[in-house]
């Protein structure tokens, strides 16, 4: 009789019922009113993984210039004070939620949020959760830089840009978190020749480090557009380029396209030169060339399908060693606020990650 009640206890396994599950509070950089710095809280409530989520134990954050926007009600879509910005994380799964399948405690990912990953515990939907592979070598700070940055470059390298192997590829903004990985990812693609161009001599050194071709690229601080067309002009030499990047906008944008070669692609990613350019449309013309726009954030709602593709595509390269996230800087939680800093202030290279202090 004792026999039978000893296995029976021990093959007992009791679920608390979601009411009796108690959290600790998680700590947060939050967001408690629009254009304010953000405040470290350490009573932050996180609540348990509805149906189809996870609740993850957040190692590292990807900041992006996106995160500072939305703090600042600047970005396409709004959020209303207070509230945890951050939508890229790497960390481990504390919880799963009813209705998922293929995800088990422990197991590590990355996750594109729609918010909250500037804390040490989120909830994400499961859907938008990426397993990452086993392994101590595997580094959660890089993994937090891959979503984001090197999915933008995939996109618009491969969707947009529609790049084919042998052909060129110029990059502005190239030190940046994007501008790296499209450095990095046209090579891996078959690019021969990658110009990049960006705001010092020092960027440039690390876009070069990543393969950009050091012969010829363009520091464009204090030129106007006129000097920008003539560096660009003299760097792809006859012909032009095939594919262009362009993530600083402005008065830059106008030479980027009238350096394009016959067929070529221009993509537009974003305006770190702070304002929103036009161009005339006559110089699409001329040369067949076609000017278009990613927003890679918008995939997940319209087109997961090619999102997900494209970060198991990076996730796999990554895993073996074929490409490898630029982190500058591992900014501790309770700092959180400096890493906006840093992107503002033009200080960073590649990706700023946040992480528990």
């Amino acid at each position: 009789m004792w026999l039978f009640l000893r296995r029976w206890f021990t093959s007992f396994r009791f679920v608390r019922p979601a009411w009796l599950r108690l959290r600790r509070p998680s700590l947060a950089a939050v967001c408690e009113a629009l254009g304010e710095r953000l405040v470290h809280r350490t009573d932050w409530k996180v609540g348990p993984p509805g149906r189809g989520q996870l609740r993850i134990r957040v190692a590292a954050a990807g900041v992006n210039f996106a995160d500072l926007l939305k703090t600042r009600g600047q970005y396409q879509e709004k959020a209303e004070p207070p509230f945890v910005p951050g939508n890229e994380l790497a960390g481990e799964v504390s919880e799963v939620g009813d209705g998922v399948e293929g995800f088990s405690l422990g197991d590590r990912i990355i996750c594109l949020n729609r918010g909250g990953a500037y804390a040490s515990d989120c909830v994400a939907d499961a859907a938008t959760c990426l397993k990452l592979p086993d392994g101590p070598s595997v580094d959660l700070g890089e993994a937090a830089a891959l979503l984001v940055n090197y999915g933008t470059a995939h996109l618009a390298l491969t969707s947009r840009g529609q790049l084919q192997p042998g052909e060129s590829v110029l990059v502005t903004a190239a030190a940046g978190g994007v501008g790296l990985a499209a450095v990095e990812l046209a090579l891996k693609l078959g690019a021969r020749r990658v110009i990049a161009a960006a705001g010092s001599d020092a960027k440039l050194a690390v876009a070069s480090d990543k393969g950009a071709d050091a012969a010829c690229g363009i520091n464009y601080t204090g030129l106007d557009g006129k000097a920008f067309r003539a560096a660009l002009k003299e760097a792809a030499g006859k012909g032009g380029v095939d594919v262009a990047l362009d993530m600083a906008g402005g008065e830059l944008l106008e030479p980027v396209v009238r350096s394009l070669n016959w067929n070529g692609r221009a993509v537009v990613i974003g305006f770190a030169a702070g304002s929103i350019p036009k161009i005339p449309a006559n110089l699409l013309l001329v040369k067949n060339v076609s000017c278009s726009g990613l927003f890679w954030g918008a995939h997940l709602q319209h087109d997961p399908a090619t999102l997900l593709a494209s970060a198991r595509q990076l996730i796999a390269w990554w895993a073996a060693g074929e490409i490898r996230p630029h982190v500058c800087a591992r900014v501790p939680l309770s700092r959180a606020h400096d890493a906006f800093d840093m992107l503002e202030g033009r200080r960073s290279t590649g990706k700023v990650v946040i992480v528990p202090d």
